[in-house]
């Protein structure tokens, strides 16, 4: 008990306990954590037997969402759009992401490597998109060296 009520020992004793506390929060991700990266969008269907692809659209369409809370919109490689986002729970396991400069709002689940999206008002509509694989800093560096 003494070792705990000495001063020298108060500061190291507080900076590892700050540090844990910390370092535990950083395993559980926030729920922003989960969208960040680099989706690719697979298809979208409504409650009819309408469903798009990006075969029978004939466009490939990304969406980025970064640490920052912007997502950034692409289609066949070109920026379309950006907006700043937000995410925030309904109830346990419903998130809603909220974009600034939208009217809508999209529900979302992450399962794997695979992106949900629901839009919030209208036609119910579902859209599911796959992670694209992360581009590593070192490719880039090697790559530019060349």
């Amino acid at each position: 008990m003494y070792f705990f009520t000495r001063p020298q020992y108060l500061a190291p004793l507080l900076a590892v306990s700050l540090l844990s506390a910390a370092c535990s929060r950083d395993s559980m991700p926030p729920m922003e954590q989960q969208l960040v990266g680099r989706w690719e969008w697979q298809q979208s269907s409504t409650g009819s037997a309408d469903v798009l692809t990006p075969a029978t659209t004939g466009h490939e369409v990304v969406v980025e969402f970064d640490r920052r809370g912007r997502a950034m919109f692409y289609q066949d490689g070109a920026l379309q759009s950006a907006a700043a986002f937000s995410v925030r729970q309904q109830r346990p396991g419903r998130h809603i992401i909220q974009y600034r400069g939208y009217a809508g709002s999209q529900y979302y689940t992450v399962s794997g490597n695979v992106l949900y999206l629901q839009e919030m008002k209208g036609q119910t509509t579902r859209h599911s998109y796959v992670r694209l694989p992360a581009v590593h800093s070192t490719a880039t560096a090697s790559s530019s060296a060349l």
